[in-house]
Parts: structure tokens; sequence; C-alpha cells
């Protein structure tokens, strides 16, 4: 019996330091988190550069943030391809817009395409706006080859739905003409023009009344 109960404790004490250990991250982020959104950055970054260490991803995508802004995005670059490849959709969209812009890591606009993407799968607003832009102009090689047309109003559909105005003005126009392969619809036309119609009343009303 006595043996059996020093086992019971030993597992219930290992328990509760596998909790503590995986609860210690969290916290860790949670702290430098709250001490970059006072201006305490280097308060900040020692906080988060032991949970990044650790494969934190929340932490990882954080402290790359601040070495970003610190014009050091090589590191950044690395911290942001850890927390990507773990799913973290800030850091996917971030990654991304280095690689779109060839900041830190070599230009390569097929993987801004692809990182883009993955953000904004996972719900990401600027990436699925960004991708929405693509889609719309071509750019991040969508120009070369042939143009994917489900594909391409699937996204502006969801950009439209976050009041996306040039996907909401691409719907319109699509649906007036059969654009991307949409068979011309009136009624619908007319329900995009009408949403953006109201969205561009809506943003302008604020601007008006500050107007003396």
């Amino acid at each position: 019996m006595v043996i059996q109960s020093r086992w019971v404790g030993a597992c219930v004490v290992q328990a509760i330091c596998a909790a503590c250990a995986w609860a210690a991250p969290e916290e860790d982020y949670q702290l430098g988190l709250q001490a970059y959104q006072r201006g305490d950055v280097a308060t900040a970054m020692g906080l988060l550069r032991a949970p990044a260490d650790a494969g934190h991803a929340p932490s990882q995508s954080l402290l790359a943030f601040i070495l970003e802004r610190a014009d050091l995005p090589e590191a950044a670059a690395r911290l942001y391809r850890q927390a990507a490849a773990q799913g973290d959709a800030e850091a996917q969209a971030a990654l991304a817009s280095l690689y779109l812009t060839g900041r830190g890591i070599a230009k390569d606009e097929k993987q801004a395409l692809l990182y883009f993407s993955k953000a904004a799968e996972s719900g990401h607003a600027l990436a699925i706006q960004v991708l929405a832009d693509a889609h719309l102009s071509g750019l991040m090689g969508l120009a070369d080859g042939p143009r994917d047309n489900s594909r391409t109003v699937a996204v502006l559909r969801r950009a439209a739905e976050q009041g996306h105005l040039p996907s909401i003005d691409a719907l319109a126009e699509a649906y007036r003409v059969g654009g991307f392969d949409l068979r011309a619809d009136a009624e619908q036309a007319a329900h995009w023009r009408a949403r953006g119609a109201d969205l561009r009343a809506r943003r302008a009303g604020p601007a008006l009344k500050g107007k003396p």
C-alpha cells in the first residue's frame, strides 16, 4: 500500500510539473505582450525569448515582429518561419510580406502567395484582402498561366464579406457582364452594387460629420 501510494504521489507530481511546464510559455508570452503594449520593448524581448526558443508559436511571432520593427529582418524571418510552420496566421502573413518585398529573405512571390493563402485560410483579415488584390491585379504570379476563375471568385467573395470594396465592385461587374465564368445575373449584380454603395456611405458618414 505504501509503495502504491508513493507511486500515485509521484504520478501526481509529474502531472503537475508537466502542466506547469506547459503553462509557463503562455504565461511568459502574456507578460511579454503586456510589456510590449505598454512600450517596454526590452522587457518584452526578455520575456519572449525563452518561450520562443521552446517553440511557442505566439511568442516566436511577437518576438519576430519586434525584431522586424527594430530593422532586424533576417532574425525576424527565422522566427516567423518557425511560427508559420505551426500554423500561426500572424506569422504566415508576416512571412508572406517579407517574401513579397525581399526584406530579410530572398524575394519569392510564389512563397508570398503560398503563405498569404495559408494565413487567409485561417481567417487572417489582411491576408484575405491582400490575396483578393493579387487575384484582381494578377500579382504574385497569378497573371502567369490560365486563371482559376473559381478560385478567384471564392477569394473575392470572402474579401467582399469583410467589406473589401475592390472585391465588392469586381463581383458586381462580374455578375453584370458574366465575368470570371459567372453567369450574368442582374439580381446579384444589383445586390453587390448596393453593398458597395452602402459601405461607401457608412464610411463617408464619420468624415462628413467632422466637417463644419
